[in-house]
């Protein structure tokens, strides 16, 4: 797994930032490549290696061994292997991609990346002490891939989000960033890649279906993605491309911003382990219209307004029903901000820290 962008490396990071207060009393071991980032709090390890998988299954696992620690948190579900007798460990499975569940979209990726971790991938969960699923979908998902594990090792920490500073959606602030990012009409947003299984191909298909109804762009931040040139025609089959803004990567600290200018933010999503940015929108005070698969209703929360991915009528009608309901436009505002005031980055660290602590004999 790539842990250099994405959700998974928000949940990294958002690891390392909290694990270090909350775990106050702890010594946190971070085992990193030479060159990696020190989060504060921690102690880093420095581990080379001349390749990732070389990294994971040698040098890795000789310097656990030389440390010995307690207790093990592995973010990403493969376990070394050789880990030190006694150590504990606690791994987090973030989506179960790589297995045909439903027929999952496994042409998105790299032969060798399917074949490497279908053939550690079992043999980590069932080595692992403790396992924590970032939806109760994904642990169902789990269950299928591993129908033999003790349902009693299997825990479900839904991921969190930060309420942005008042300063970072302000008037002030959302007018610099869309003035800065050349967005002069209103717009409807997304945030992510462009790889199949985010079915922004039939996203752009349900935008057209309204574009004539609305002034609206469709604003996506996706830089370069696996097969993105799908959605790029299919925006020149819909006659859209005059109505299609593509941003590209953006900075971070502008996408509160970016969601807050949104009239909508649009998540047709086919499968996702959970859908970050379903709440990282509402936090920002954007209204969600949102796939109603995998594991994306759990994050909304009752908080959004869902839809059949599959059926790009239904998706360009919930997209309607928000843009042109500016009273229902104003209740999903305000369910939004309270779903992610219930789901908070400080809950979610806590809840791993609680299933390390109960790994180590006090």
């Amino acid at each position: 797994m790539d842990w250099s962008v994405g959700g998974a490396r928000r949940i990294l990071d958002e690891a390392l930032r909290r694990l270090p207060v909350l775990g106050a009393g702890h010594e946190i071991l971070s085992y990193q490549p030479p060159g990696a980032p020190v989060a504060p709090g921690t102690t880093p390890v420095r581990v080379a290696a001349p390749h990732p998988v070389w990294w994971e299954r040698v040098a890795l696992p000789r310097a656990l061994r030389a440390d010995s620690p307690d207790v093990l948190f592995a973010p990403k579900t493969l376990l070394p292997p050789g880990l030190p007798p006694g150590v504990k460990t606690l791994s987090l499975v973030l989506d179960l991609l790589y297995f045909p569940i439903g027929g999952r979209y496994l042409h998105e990726y790299r032969w060798r990346d399917i074949a490497y971790n279908r053939l550690f991938y079992r043999d980590s969960c069932r080595r692992a002490t403790a396992l924590a699923c970032i939806s109760e979908h994904t642990r169902r998902d789990l269950r299928t891939v591993c129908p033999d594990l003790p349902p009693g090792k299997i825990h479900v920490v839904p991921l969190g989000v930060d309420v942005p500073a008042a300063e970072t959606v302000s008037a002030a602030r959302v007018a610099e960033v869309r003035a800065r990012h050349g967005l002069v009409r209103p717009y409807v947003f997304y945030a992510g890649s462009l790889s199949p299984r985010k079915n922004m191909a039939r996203g752009v298909c349900a935008f057209a279906n309204l574009a004539p109804e609305f002034p609206h762009d469709l604003v996506v931040t996706a830089g370069k993605s696996w097969r993105d040139g799908e959605v790029e025609a299919e925006v020149d089959r819909c006659g859209v491309r005059d109505r299609f803004r593509r941003l590209g990567a953006v900075p971070a600290e502008d996408l509160p911003a970016l969601y807050a200018g949104a009239d909508v933010f649009f998540f047709p999503s086919l499968y996702e382990g959970f859908g970050l940015p379903v709440l990282e929108a509402m936090a920002c005070g954007c209204p969600v219209v949102a796939a109603n698969a995998s594991a994306i209703p759990e994050a909304a929360g009752g908080a959004a307004e869902l839809a059949d991915p599959l059926d790009e009528a239904a998706l360009a009608a919930a997209l309607r029903r928000v843009l042109a309901d500016p009273g229902w436009a104003a209740e999903l505002r305000a369910a939004g901000r309270a779903r992610a005031a219930e789901c908070s980055w400080d809950r979610t660290v806590q809840g791993w820290l609680d299933i390390l602590e109960g790994l180590v004999p006090s």
